[in-house]
């Protein structure tokens, strides 16, 4: 894979904080009173003495608005990234050469051999060679004294 993340990855992240936004969100609407809405001036009534674990509607308010403003971003992050991954695909629709677009589909957009070989319409067996061709160059361009620390953390 590239230095930088691929697409797929950046955009599973981004899922996967929405996600954890959206369970936050959930759980804290959950925990209300159990009467829907309560005030933080309610006295020392049985729920407090016996701890329920509901919060008064004006404690969480603030909090909830706040993950719901970070969910919007990820929404709006999610969008720019479903944008730059249609604009790459465009791209690479343009490239005449399969091992070139393998190797970007591969490390850029981050997809799996199979999900090449669907994409391309090439066969799987036929992606993999590409594939392993391509990491083959890619290690014999590296400078001789990078290959030789490599080597020497393998002993």
């Amino acid at each position: 894979m590239s230095k930088g993340k691929s697409i797929n990855a950046m955009i599973k992240i981004e899922k996967l904080r929405k996600n954890y936004l959206i369970d936050r969100k959930s759980y804290l609407m959950e925990h209300l009173a159990p009467d829907g809405i309560k005030t933080s001036y309610m006295g020392n009534d049985a729920s407090h003495i016996h701890g329920s674990g509901s919060r008064a509607f004006e404690d969480i308010l603030p909090e909830i608005m706040e993950i719901q403003s970070y969910i919007n971003e990820c929404n709006k992050e999610l969008e720019i990234l479903q944008r730059l991954k249609e604009q790459i695909f465009e791209q690479i629709e343009q490239i005449d050469s399969i091992s070139d677009k393998v190797r970007y589909l591969r490390d850029y957009i981050g997809l799996k051999l199979q999900e090449i070989s669907d994409v391309t319409g090439y066969s799987y067996d036929y992606v993999k060679e590409l594939s392993a061709k391509i990491n083959k160059a890619n290690a014999s361009q590296k400078p001789e004294n990078q290959k030789e620390s490599i080597n020497e953390k393998g002993k």
